[in-house]
C-alpha cells in the first residue's frame, strides 16, 4: 500500500478520535504524494477536514466544507463511502 493512502486511513481514524493535529499531518502529507489522477482521494481528504469541523462544534462549517469538496467531484466519482461520510457529517 502507498504510503499516501495509509495517511488517507491514518487522517479518518485520527479525525474521528480528535486528534486534529495528528489528523492534519496525515492529510497534509497524503495530499503532497497523492497522484493528481485520483481526485476521489482528495475529495476523502476534505471531507475528514470537515469532519473536524463538525467535531469541533462548528457544524455547520464542516457540513459547508463536505458540500463544497462534492460538489468539485464529479458526480461519477462519488461513491457509497464517501456519502456515508458526508451523512456522517450532518449528523
Amino acid at each position: 500500500m502507498p504510503w499516501w493512502r495509509l495517511n488517507v486511513f491514518r487522517s479518518l481514524l485520527l479525525a474521528r478520535l480528535g486528534e486534529e493535529k495528528a489528523a492534519t499531518e496525515a492529510q497534509d502529507q497524503a495530499l503532497a504524494e497523492l497522484p493528481a489522477p485520483l481526485p476521489r482521494f482528495a475529495t476523502h481528504l476534505e471531507l475528514h477536514r470537515g469532519l473536524m469541523l463538525a467535531r469541533s462544534g462548528d457544524r455547520a462549517g464542516g457540513v459547508a466544507h463536505a458540500t463544497t469538496a462534492m460538489e468539485a467531484l464529479p458526480p461519477e466519482k462519488h461513491s457509497l463511502t464517501l456519502r456515508m461520510l458526508v451523512n456522517e457529517i450532518r449528523a
